[in-house]
């Protein structure tokens, strides 16, 4: 069956349409897409404000010639516009049938109809591709120690196989960082006890952890709870002051605990290990011992198969924790992780929270991969899960797009991966009682929990994982390297030792020649460093401007609004009502800075990724920055309590008088985010400047060593001429140096192969 009839079997619940006119076939297969999107999806429901709408009007009047419109013309105009779309281009018209759901033209269920058709027959008409061939990753480890056995066998210096084992020994050690992260009440700390096979974090329909738990491997099985200490609660008390939610955390803590608080809090950071069973008492917010307010984090060691092989699992406070200390935590230790895994309950997927923070852990280049993991599907139907997988999508592409960011959005979504869990049924599956998940209708396969698993060992655990194949590369390159400088060393021996007296002058004076070389290199290294130091401080700079430009619009645009409403109230011979001031600033100040942090972390991070250097094995510097949740609840606090007395004491007339003042008070307010922007700039710039020198440092060591290993390499092999130099010699070094050119070219080959 063509997608034509079964767009019009559902959403007509007829075949096709009467086709007794026909239209304008050229007109309507060159329209733009989103105009394509308009068209179908007009219904009998919304035609009426449609027809009200005169540009709609002159795209019918283009499309086809009828004397009034009517539902049977546009079901004519939609059979050939479905006609005039490729089938795999359908889930194109996605991100503009949200757009007029957003605009209320059309309505919610209408448009997850649509958005749902789409993406399905998108899906159905995609022809399987055949899979590329995987690198067997496992049999690459074995070949690497395999070359590093070869090495071994020609007798190099200890220094080289000092640095192979080095290398070797980083690939075996390295750690992998699983973070599990979403608002409160997702379903974080369930999700992750299906995975673990295991109930070992508490779970509720109330938010459970209240804290940052790290979960390691270990024989043994115990805990270690982290108290904060008396600096950072005092940071607390401080923040309190213009945050309200903290402000009453800290009240509650103080007067549950009282004397007893400093038992918990002291000047260096406080830790105890416990059992595992007695986690909940310091970890749940719902137990009433309430100890979870003075644990800042909490490591967990359990003897589980999953946390093998150096894989830590991190369970994350919500995101929407309303103690914004504990928040920077989680997101200081997120910047870190290998991957992401970001829990939605859905039955209410895509709020602006879950949306803002996955754009910022993919647009700050950090996070390599991302798995959205939507919980308690049994408790939603088949269709509504399907809507609200494809409009959690959507609404990624759209807010995309709406950054306006020349990101390869494709490639981006790329990134994300989606799979809906019954979580609870799969913990059921897991600890012995299936039955009752299955007279719930669902078996392990259906409750999405080893699919889960199925990615993890694809993406970061498994043998072939991609993050294998990353340590791989870096340990190919790094023998590869090496053997490159062996073989140089090896060819100046060989010409040594087959040079006649004569060639030998001329070989010296050659070397000498390029090691001349290998010196000035450095002075143009040097000056592109320095190249790369002004082009950052002018950044820098140009970025504080914006961020200035960017902070001034927003203040005139905020102060426009509070003018607006003091002066209409004004001439009523109104008093304007403080609330409704305050919800004026409130409301102006929900999205302000976070747009202003997300364009500057934007442009941060996209001339950051031009001016690193590659192939350099200096650690590159990490760059973080978030809107400083803190200092905004100042900024704002400060605001509400000035600007609606400011109004208040003015009135009708002196219009002029209020806007001065109110440019004073916002510019002393927006000044502490310019400041924050500023002092970041000089973090920015102190970290890079160290960036440099440490690679100026490093690459002029480097010259130097290979200049004095030359000159080592020519004095011992002119000696060994002089005294014992014999033609088994030097068959013994040609034969090394054919090995050498072997190992070279296979290194060569797979480090191609992995890049």
């Amino acid at each position: 069956m063509d997608i034509v009839t079964i767009f019009f079997q559902t959403f007509y619940k007829e075949e096709t349409p009467s086709l007794n006119i026909e239209p304008n076939i050229f007109v309507l297969e060159s329209l733009p897409i989103e105009l394509k999107a308009l068209i179908l999806s007009v219904n009998s429901n919304n035609i009426e404000l449609y027809i009200k709408s005169e540009s709609f009007v002159k795209i019918y009047n283009q499309c086809i010639e009828t004397e009034s419109i009517n539902m049977e013309s546009i079901k004519i105009i939609q059979y050939y516009v479905l006609n005039s779309i490729k089938e795999l281009k359908l889930k194109e018209l996605n991100s503009y049938i949200l757009r007029l759901n957003l605009l209320e033209i059309i309505s919610n269920q209408h448009a997850r109809d649509l958005i749902s058709f789409f993406t399905q027959s998108s899906i159905k008409t995609q022809k399987t591709t055949q899979e590329k061939k995987e690198v067997d990753l496992k049999s690459l480890a074995e070949e690497l120690d395999d070359i590093l056995k070869r090495l071994y066998k020609l007798k190099l210096q200890d220094k080289i196989y000092d640095k192979l084992q080095k290398i070797k020994t980083n690939m075996q050690n390295h750690k992998f960082s699983i973070g599990i992260t979403g608002v409160l009440s997702a379903g974080k700390s369930t999700f992750l006890n299906a995975l673990l096979g295991r109930e070992i974090l508490g779970s509720s329909t109330i938010p459970e952890t209240a804290n940052l738990t790290i979960l390691k491997h270990s024989q043994r099985e115990y805990a270690k709870v982290y108290f904060w200490n008396t600096q950072q609660w005092e940071e607390l008390k401080k923040a309190g002051q213009y945050d309200k939610s903290l402000n009453e955390f800290v009240i509650e803590s103080e007067y549950i605990f009282g004397d007893a608080i400093k038992d918990f809090i002291t000047k260096d950071t406080k830790s105890e290990e416990i059992s595992i069973d007695k986690l909940g008492h310091y970890t749940s917010a719902n137990h009433e011992s309430k100890l979870c307010n003075l644990v800042k984090e909490v490591e967990l060691f359990t003897n589980l198969k999953f946390l093998q092989n150096g894989v830590e699992i991190v369970d994350t406070p919500g995101l929407d924790d309303p103690i914004t200390k504990r928040e920077e935590i989680t997101k200081s230790y997120i910047e870190e992780c290998d991957l992401l895994i970001h829990v939605m309950n859905a039955s209410c997927v895509a709020t602006q929270i879950d949306i803002d923070f996955i754009l910022e852990s993919l647009l700050e280049n950090n996070i390599s991969r991302l798995l959205i993991v939507l919980t308690r599907i049994d408790l939603i139907s088949q269709k509504e899960l399907e809507q609200s997988l494809e409009y959690t999508k959507t609404s990624l592409i759209t807010q995309l797009k709406k950054a306006k960011y020349d990101y390869d959005i494709d490639s981006i979504i790329d990134r994300i991966d989606f799979i809906p869990t019954a979580s609870f049924l799969a913990l059921l599956h897991k600890t012995n009682r299936e039955q009752e998940a299955i007279n719930k209708g669902f078996t392990l396969e259906k409750t999405g929990i080893l699919e889960v698993e199925k990615y993890l060992n694809k993406m970061l655990l498994g043998e072939n994982s991609l993050k294998q194949k990353d340590i791989l590369y870096i340990a190919y390159r790094g023998f590869l390297k090496i053997v490159e400088i062996i073989k140089e060393e090896m060819y100046l021996q060989t010409q040594v030792l087959s040079a006649s007296e004569q060639d030998l002058e001329k070989m010296i004076l050659k070397l000498k020649d390029e090691n001349n070389i290998l010196l000035s290199q450095l002075d143009i290294k040097n000056q592109e460093l320095n190249n790369k130091k002004e082009e950052l401080q002018e950044f820098l700079h140009s970025l504080q401007n914006f961020v200035n430009k960017s902070l001034k619009n927003e203040q005139e645009r905020l102060k426009g609004r509070i003018l607006d409403e003091a002066t209409y109230e004004y001439s009523k011979g109104n008093t304007p009502k403080e609330q409704r001031i305050i919800d004026i600033l409130e409301s102006g100040f929900s999205d302000c800075f976070s747009d202003i942090s997300r364009d500057y972390k934007y442009k941060l991070s996209k001339k950051i990724t031009q001016i690193l250097f590659d192939e350099i094995d200096i650690k590159q510097p990490h760059i973080v920055f978030h809107a400083p949740k803190e200092q905004i609840s100042k900024i704002l606090y400060m605001l509400k309590d000035s600007i609606p007395k400011l109004v208040s004491s003015h009135s009708k007339g002196k219009e002029n008088e209020l806007s001065i003042k109110l440019d004073s008070k916002f510019q002393e307010s927006f000044k502490i985010f310019g400041d924050i922007i500023m002092q970041k700039n000089k973090e920015i710039e102190e970290k890079f400047l160290e960036y440099f020198s440490q690679i100026l440092e490093s690459q002029g060591n480097a010259l130097k060593d290979q200049i004095a290993k030359k000159e080592e390499i020519l004095n011992n092999t002119i000696e060994q001429r002089k005294n014992i130099y014999t033609q088994e010699m030097m068959n013994s070094i040609v034969i090394k140096q054919k090995e050498i050119i072997d190992i070279e070219n296979e290194l060569s080959y797979i480090t191609q192969v992995l890049k």
